[in-house]
């Protein structure tokens, strides 16, 4: 995520590094064999193909910040490994997924506070970013060479959409000449000199442009991330990463700047707006925050003096982060429902698309600090998608950090260095270790067969009908291709027990289906079952089941 710098998460958590001597152990993995799992049941899941709901979009992760290092300086084959686990689409020779299948790709714009080195004053040069645009306005494209080499090895790997997204202006554009906001007077503002709307907007545009003629196909561009956050330095002036925030004027200010910039180079990419802060500041007003609060209403009521659906470049798309608004299963479906009920009652046509998410603060029990490569955070995360896109009718859904060198719950691949400490270190820079966490074959889970353009259907399972009943037992969500007549079920055993499903109410070409497991012991491990007779939900997994249907 982009780690804020507010009184709800320590800061010395968000920065905080360790010595972690590679996978975590499961204190239920006993020989192979998850001894906290009881006696399974069978119960009964009933997917009905006829009750659509939401088009499916995508399922992505960003390049942030260390794949400037990873993908510049590391030796190829593990930069092709790190590349596999995150979008390749092809099975070993068991079935099994050698890697997650992202649909989405999001690429960081620079602001060039990392060739201000030191005097950047954001602490850390794993925070900083190159910028392609010189203070003279000239281009240098060879900056950011490990961003464009994953662009490129995303796109080899068959990943469907592309995103550039910025967090702050180019210093030499900026109000204080950093990457970060000036408090003041300034405080809550957009941090960008007076007179330079069309400046950023024309060097949000010539990237856009310099990647779609590089051969990476640029789907959409998001101009601002998370406005509602101050993002300006602590106490000792010092700030943990790049950021700026935006009023609602000054982000539709913007994004009218953008919009002709796009026009004038003849750019089919599209604007992607929100990236919210929080799901609250998207569904309603916030106290002490009304000119960057209430952002739906704002952007997307086509009467209202912000409304952007009438310019060429926008997408209808309404974007929000997840972060702070699961403390409590309670709070995990009312966020979502509150979200649902105002986009649906100001404008049914914009797409929800959830952008960002990573573990911060504590959140039902879970605290962000410390790596977590087991099922514990991956079960927990797997039900945040979950929710966001059963509850909140998200057609998107994003991860924040794709490969973190952090001891934080941040990543879906880890890096160390090759002795195998964690933390954002010089030597991590050039080489060493890679693991891969649950979080990301959770996330493969979805992301991996629930692909771009599939159809969410009604799918429920027996006795947890309720969304506060399935959260705390056991989920399911069904999609269906009605060109392939795939179907796919993702189930979410929180419980430890195991279970045996059955599929009722569709008519499959066959009752043999696959199945791909993330578990304790498991990655998507594939296996084969039958849709009548009962398909194993081994304990605290994610399963999918994929089927034809006639």
């Amino acid at each position: 995520m982009i780690q804020m710098n507010i009184a709800t998460i320590s800061l010395v958590a968000l920065l905080a590094c360790g010595k972690n001597e590679g996978p975590a152990k499961d204190p239920c993995l006993v020989n192979g064999t998850d001894t906290c799992a009881t006696k399974s049941t069978a119960l009964t899941a009933t997917i009905n193909l006829a009750a659509e709901k939401q088009v499916m979009h995508s399922f992505g992760a960003s390049d942030c910040w260390g794949i400037k290092f990873i993908g510049k300086n590391w030796p190829e084959n593990k930069r092709d490994q790190i590349a596999d686990l995150l979008f390749s689409k092809e099975m070993d020779e068991q079935g099994n997924p050698k890697g997650i299948g992202l649909s989405m790709w999001r690429i960081n714009i620079g602001a060039g506070s990392f060739e201000q080195g030191e005097g950047s004053n954001i602490k850390s040069p794993w925070r900083r970013e190159e910028s392609f645009q010189l203070p003279d306005g000239s281009y240098d494209w060879s900056k950011q060479a490990g961003n464009q080499w994953f662009a490129r090895a995303a796109k080899a790997r068959g990943v469907d959409n592309f995103l550039l997204f910025s967090i702050s202006a180019p210093v030499h554009m900026t109000k204080n000449g950093y990457a970060f906001a000036p408090g003041g007077a300034d405080k809550g503002k957009l941090n960008l000199q007076p007179g330079k709307m069309d400046a950023f907007a024309g060097f949000l545009a010539d990237v856009t442009k310099h990647y779609t003629d590089a051969g990476i196909p640029v789907d959409y561009i998001s101009p601002l991330n998370e406005p509602q956050w101050d993002w300006t330095a602590g106490n000792d002036g010092k700030a943990t990463q790049e950021g700026t925030p935006a009023t609602n004027d000054e982000a539709f200010e913007l994004i009218k700047a953008l919009d002709g910039s796009m026009a004038a180079r003849g750019l089919t990419a599209k604007i992607a707006f929100g990236e919210a802060g929080a799901l609250n500041y998207i569904y309603g007003p916030v106290a002490n925050a009304a000119e960057r609060s209430d952002v739906f209403n704002y952007f997307w009521n086509p009467s209202g003096k912000g409304y952007i659906g009438s310019l060429r470049s926008v997408t209808p798309v309404m974007s929000s982060h997840s972060y702070f608004a699961q403390p409590d299963i309670p709070s995990l479906i009312n966020h979502r429902r509150q979200l649902a009920s105002r986009m649906n009652a100001v404008n049914p046509q914009v797409n929800y698309w959830q952008t960002e998410y990573c573990i911060l603060g504590k959140e039902d029990g879970i605290t962000g600090g410390g790596r977590d490569l087991g099922i514990n955070t991956a079960l927990y995360m797997a039900r945040i998608i979950h929710t966001d896109i059963v509850i909140g009718n998200a057609t998107s859904w994003q991860w924040w950090l794709a490969v973190s060198p952090s001891d934080y719950k941040d990543g879906l691949v880890y890096v160390s260095n090759v002795n195998g400490t964690m933390g954002e270190l010089p030597a991590t820079q050039n080489d060493g270790n890679i693991y891969s966490s649950r979080m990301l074959w959770a996330l493969g889970n979805y992301s991996r067969f629930v692909r771009p353009g599939m159809v969410r259907v009604d799918a429920s399972v027996e006795n947890n009908t309720a969304p506060e009943t399935a959260a705390a037992n056991l989920m399911v969500s069904a999609y269906k291709d009605p060109a392939t007549k795939a179907v796919v079920a993702v189930f979410i055993n929180m419980t430890n027990k195991d279970e045996a499903i059955s599929l009722s109410g569709l008519q499959l070409a066959s009752p043999d289906v696959a199945v791909y497991t993330t578990s304790v012991k498991d990655e998507l491990r594939h296996t084969k079952g039958n849709a009548g007779s009962g398909i194993k939900l081994g304990a605290r997994s994610v399963v999918t089941v994929v089927g034809t249907y006639r």
